[in-house]
């Protein structure tokens, strides 16, 4: 596939595996409120806006339990427990140092918040010093798949020329906003599940 000068990543489900970490928050959180969350729905909790999710399941709609299932949601992230559960990917540290070889610069931009992303590559031993940036969810007012995140990444790395940036994800919402920005996305299909879409699909970091 064609080389960038910039790469940006989604951060859960395409640089490190969090599945089984954010089981534990999402049903922690929302059983907080009342709700059950069914059998293998976390998967796609992952991939949509997080107050999407809250509506599908029927969250209840009041300001006080909504502020309290978001409070929740923060308090599980940071927990000791769920930090352990966060899996890295074996071709994420490889080929992320290759990219920075080969000239690339590297961001993160996440719809998580930047203190957990930061926690999780020092539980990894991830060097954070190989993103130039990290965008999280307290960067900007509105969220994937609103361009938004991936401006404020290009404004903090001084970039213009979109022809030159791709952003990488795991979900068809990583997509939405690529497209939405204006720059190429790269679909990490690893479970296989994306054989349908059409521009660039790739099953892991090897393929950048």
């Amino acid at each position: 596939m064609k080389k960038f000068k910039t790469y940006l990543f989604d951060f859960d489900g395409t640089l490190v595996d969090s599945h089984d970490s954010l089981v534990e928050v999402f049903e922690g959180a929302y059983a907080s409120v009342g709700v059950k969350v069914p059998e293998g729905y976390v998967l796609r909790l992952m991939r949509i806006p997080l107050y999407q999710g809250y509506k599908e399941l029927n969250g209840p709609t009041d300001p006080a339990s909504i502020k309290f299932f978001g409070d929740n949601i923060v308090s599980l992230l940071h927990s000791e427990k769920v930090l352990k559960l966060t899996k890295s990917y074996a071709d994420t540290v490889p080929n992320l140092e290759r990219l920075i070889k080969e000239g690339a610069k590297l961001g993160i931009v996440t719809s998580n918040n930047k203190k957990h992303v930061y926690d999780v590559l020092d539980f990894l031993g991830i060097d954070p010093n190989l993103f130039a940036i990290v965008v999280g969810n307290e960067e900007t007012k509105k969220h994937k798949p609103n361009p938004d995140p991936i401006y404020k990444g290009m404004e903090l790395l001084g970039l213009t020329n979109k022809d030159e940036i791709c952003y990488v994800g795991d979900a068809l919402d990583d997509k939405r906003t690529a497209i939405n920005a204006g720059v190429t996305p790269v679909l990490v299909d690893r479970e296989r599940i994306y054989s349908h879409e059409d521009g660039i699909v790739i099953h892991d970091l090897s393929e950048l």
